[in-house]
């Protein structure tokens, strides 16, 4: 018989095994990212923070527009003090262009009515917009509705637990495929893309108890209902714990059944989180970001009377169908090396960088 405490922890342990299975690539590049960034220390200015890298910065090869991903662990003082600076550093030199957010219409409109979010639960999107409207530039509410997203994660779910149900017709290989290839979509690896270092920055570790507080927080005020459904499955799920300690051992056919639903509570996890959590709102607010190029495409904007004629007769915004946030300016076209910045989860960073400059987005 084997204590319970000692199984929980061996289920958690297998739990996060296969999550660094799944994430492993990483790590072949994390000596490599840091020895780099080491030998370029000393060539950085003084005033150089080290949460630049957490910044991808880019050309859009289409428009010819530089764009920046500034990353961010959402809520945390050092990720809104990043997107502050680089964002009031571009608007020093004017060349500060549009601005991506990592939400939707109706996430934000559920944000700004409430005053208590407003005062207490300052976010990095928060201060990006804050600034966009001081500096009188567009922010853009690029990412996919909140709606549409519960939907797929429904059904990537189903979908995830009946491959898992049938593995004598392909669901095995079918749930790995899925996985392993929003992975590389989603979390694409190389000296051109954010390392594990990027996300262990001790700057952004140290403030990170404030995002554990203010991430759920957040969701409490915004959702209450559904915050509450999940406490209660919390809860629910911790109702027999009492009874742990009243039998002090589990047998080997208790600890294999433990085990093995671990393992496939974190494969339907993985596959809902890497293809419906990344790698589709990737290609939502990739789209966004390149719509915003457009507006500062050098080329266009500087067309003769004659092209613009026929190319863009309005003058007005080049973007299809974009979501300004409420009290922004409507994208327009621009000239003068304007740089558009994407305020994101550093989990989104990659994968969108990849869109944009590897993969054909029209």
């Amino acid at each position: 018989m084997m204590p319970r405490p000692l199984a929980s922890f061996l289920c958690i342990a297998i739990q996060v095994s296969f999550l660094v299975a799944v994430c492993y690539p990483f790590t072949a590049t994390v000596n490599r990212r840091i020895a780099a960034s080491s030998a370029s220390h000393s060539t950085r200015p003084a005033s150089s923070s080290s949460l630049q890298s957490q910044i991808l910065d880019f050309v859009e090869p289409t428009t010819g527009v530089q764009v920046k991903l500034i990353g961010a662990m959402h809520y945390n003082p050092a990720s809104i003090q990043l997107a502050t600076d680089s964002i009031n550093a571009l608007a020093a030199e004017d060349k500060l262009g549009s601005i991506i957010i990592e939400s939707c219409d109706l996430r934000w409109n559920a944000t700004v009515e409430n005053q208590m979010i407003k005062d207490a639960l300052m976010s990095e999107m928060k201060a990006a917009y804050d600034l966009g409207i001081q500096y009188q530039r567009p922010v853009v509410l690029g990412d996919q509705r909140i709606n549409v997203t519960v939907s797929q994660l429904k059904n990537g779910a189903k979908e995830a637990v009946l491959d898992l149900l049938q593995p004598w017709n392909g669901g095995w290989v079918r749930l790995l495929e899925n996985i392993s290839t929003a992975r590389k979509v989603a979390v694409p690896l190389g000296d051109n893309f954010l390392g594990l270092e990027s996300f262990f920055d001790p700057k952004l570790l140290a403030a990170a108890p404030v995002s554990l507080i203010k991430y759920p927080l957040s969701y409490l005020v915004k959702s209450p209902v559904f915050a509450a459904a999940i406490s209660a499955l919390i809860l629910l799920g911790g109702v027999d714990s009492s009874d742990a300690y009243v039998n002090d051992g589990m047998s080997a056919t208790d600890i294999f059944e433990s085990l093995s639903l671990s393992v496939l509570e974190t494969v339907i996890f993985a596959r809902i989180f890497l293809k419906e959590l990344l790698a589709e709102r990737n290609e939502v607010l990739a789209l966004n970001i390149l719509e915003q190029c457009r507006n500062y495409d050098a080329q266009n904007t500087s067309n003769g009377w004659f092209d613009k004629l026929f190319t863009n007769a309005s003058g007005g915004d080049k973007s299809n169908d974009a979501v300004y946030a409420p009290g922004s300016v409507i994208g327009k076209p621009e000239s003068g090396g304007k740089v558009v910045v994407a305020v994101l989860g550093l989990a989104h960073c990659n994968g969108i960088k990849k869109l944009l400059t590897e993969d054909n987005l029209l």
